[in-house]
């Protein structure tokens, strides 16, 4: 059997969104931000001789755990999910964001932490 041509392969489907900046990669984005920790390089604090600047010291690691504190906070609230996201689409309800009784028993405990908070916070 000879063949009239080179095999040709079928293209693979296009996306419909050809946007690097998709969901996905904006995502992968916050995530990755969301994570990183800034620093301070101690050098300054150390002079040619080897002797320690104390306060310079000092001053460079206020700042890291300052950092470390932030990025945890912006850690937990990028990255988290509510509980009324966790439900399937077909059991999301408008009456679940009022009344936690009609969620799944599952995510009951965390929906209430998270309605009482939002009325704490006057959202």
């Amino acid at each position: 059997m000879a063949s009239s041509g080179p095999l040709k392969r079928k293209l693979p489907p296009q996306s419909s969104n050809p946007d690097p900046t998709s969901k996905r990669a904006a995502k992968r984005v916050k995530t990755f931000s969301a994570r990183s920790i800034l620093a301070q390089a101690s050098d300054k604090a150390l002079s040619k001789n080897g002797d320690l600047d104390v306060s310079a010291f000092v001053k460079a690691r206020e700042f890291e755990i300052k950092a470390i504190a932030a990025s945890m906070g912006a850690s937990k609230n990028s990255l988290s999910t509510r509980a009324f996201q966790q439900l399937p689409k077909n059991l999301r309800r408008r009456t679940a964001s009022h009344n936690v009784k009609r969620m799944p028993k599952r995510l009951r405990t965390r929906a209430a932490k998270e309605v009482h908070r939002a009325h704490k916070q006057g959202l």
